[in-house]
């Protein structure tokens, strides 16, 4: 089926599930069903196949974590500017597209999209987890339904964000301990699916991200 077809079905089958009053705030920028064909590469296929994001400039600055090498580095372009040399991550370990409650980290290229410093873990870098690509994903292999679909679309094109409340999850970014202990930080993998740095050096990542800072995190 080409790509066309495909997401004339995708429509037709929001039409049916929805109603014609739903149906009608569906976004329509083309670039959201793109990844939906099954001969196209993941995003996953894709990040693990380059050293450097797609599309990458010379002074563009993000992020980039390493869960195997627990390894974060601040890059601007193809140049490292800060480096951490350890990190903590999901309880459940890691994987493209996580559930809800499983305290996994998600595997893939995400945006800063939200910013507390008023966290309980000291300062939290908020990732747009479900993004567009994730839910296209999520909604191919079955793990959400079209109507959870729709939804993750609508709210990030309402609130600028990704929701958290369905099956994928959300709320996942990168953070400090707080009043966590330091020991199980440095032993443990102890995270409800974010990643975590210490206090310190959250706090030195600061000057570097902002909302729409590119990040990816790979396994």
């Amino acid at each position: 089926m080409n790509r066309a077809l495909f997401r004339a079905a995708v429509l037709m089958a929001g039409l049916f599930t929805f109603g014609p009053t739903v149906q009608a705030n569906i976004p329509y920028s083309s670039h959201h069903l793109d990844g939906m064909l099954g001969d196209t590469p993941t995003l996953w296929q894709a990040l693990d196949a380059i050293a450097m994001p797609e599309g990458l400039t010379p002074d563009e600055v993000w992020l980039s974590i390493d869960l195997r090498n627990r390894l974060v580095r601040v890059f601007r372009g193809e140049h490292v500017i800060k480096r951490i040399d350890h990190l903590a991550y999901g309880a459940g370990g890691a994987a493209p597209l996580r559930a809800k409650g499983s305290s996994m980290t998600p595997i893939g290229e995400f945006r800063v999209d939200r910013i507390n410093r008023s966290s309980r873990f000291a300062l939290f870098f908020g990732f747009d987890y479900p993004n567009a690509q994730v839910a296209e994903e999520a909604l191919r292999s079955g793990k959400i339904t079209l109507q959870e679909y729709w939804y993750i679309e609508e709210y990030r094109r309402r609130h600028g964000r990704a929701p958290h409340t369905t099956a994928l999850g959300g709320l996942i970014g990168i953070h400090g301990l707080g009043r966590g202990d330091p020991e199980v930080h440095e032993l443990f993998d102890w995270t409800e699916g974010c990643v975590a740095v210490n206090n310190e050096q959250i706090r030195a990542l600061d000057p570097w991200l902002r909302i729409g800072t590119r990040v990816v995190i790979k396994g």
